[in-house]
């Protein structure tokens, strides 16, 4: 197969290179069998599974996800060129492609016609969507069984942060997403393994969404933003950050978080998932 305006650096890599690696779309392929398997491992499939998979590239993950006992698999890609590609080889009936922004998709009305499946999402992602996309998921998570994305390290580390779990990491998204999910990391990918090597490792994480959390899209968003302020200025008290932009309610807050015993000066690292959405629930009230 001719290689098409391929640099000379990528034909050394990884003879599989048919395009030259499009750095904004933040392309870094994955081609290594031993953790491309690692990734299939850590989805619970069985003949009523649907998987999504967000970057389809040149199909080495599609093909083997494939393979497993699931129904369909269902891949998202945006590069023109690549998606052509994978249509042209295309050869096994359990693989639907589509071309595709991951961002801009309505989940909703994109899963709507899966009614009677679960649906797993699968990528390894670039890192400029990382967290947009997760967000975008979570506020419909109700719809999906599991989330499984190969993604930066210190993304990732983000992700499962706690106040005791890479502390310095833990904010606002961190919040939003362990209320919603169990998230862990699985396993570590050198950077060594892609093809154009990123500057950072990568990681494995395993996010499964909580089946007793009951509330609303719009509560969610509402949250988010709450959050944010929460977390506003990482280096106040929370209750300082609470009167930057609630002023008002000062009275309140004080006396919230005395009958919680906490104590004046606690910092907005120190509350975990469970509590800054009981502190949402009371400032839902107040508002």
């Amino acid at each position: 197969m001719v290689k098409r305006g391929i640099p000379q650096r990528y034909k050394r890599y990884r003879s599989e290179i048919i395009y030259a690696p499009k750095k904004s779309l933040g392309q870094n392929f994955l081609f290594d069998k031993n953790h491309l398997h690692k990734i299939v491992a850590c989805c619970p499939v069985d003949d009523k599974i649907i998987i999504i998979e967000i970057g389809s590239g040149y199909g080495n993950l599609t093909n083997l996800l494939a393979k497993t006992d699931c129904q369909k698999v269902i891949g998202i890609e945006k590069d023109s060129q690549l998606f052509q590609w994978l249509i042209e080889n295309n050869k096994n009936e359990k693989i639907i492609y589509h071309h595709q922004d991951a961002l801009k998709i309505n989940w909703p009305e994109f899963c709507s016609q899966f009614k009677n499946n679960s649906l797993i999402v699968v990528g390894n992602l670039p890192y400029y969507i990382t967290n947009s996309l997760i967000i975008n998921l979570l506020l419909d998570y109700q719809l999906f069984k599991s989330l499984i994305f190969l993604v930066q390290k210190e993304v990732g580390q983000k992700w499962v942060s706690g106040s005791n779990k890479y502390p310095s990491e833990y904010s606002a998204l961190s919040v939003f997403i362990n209320y919603l999910t169990e998230t862990k990391i699985v396993a570590k990918i050198p950077a060594a393994v892609f093809t154009p090597a990123p500057s950072v490792d990568g990681v494995l994480v395993s996010i499964e969404p909580h089946q007793n959390v009951n509330t609303s899209k719009e509560q969610l968003i509402s949250f988010l933003r709450f959050l944010k302020n929460c977390f506003r200025f990482r280096r106040k008290t929370l209750l300082n950050n609470l009167l930057s932009w609630a002023r008002n309610y000062e009275k309140e807050w004080k006396k919230y978080l005395q009958e919680k015993g906490y104590e004046e000066k606690i910092r907005p690292q120190n509350l975990n998932p469970s509590e800054y959405w009981q502190l949402f629930v009371f400032w839902r009230g107040l508002a």
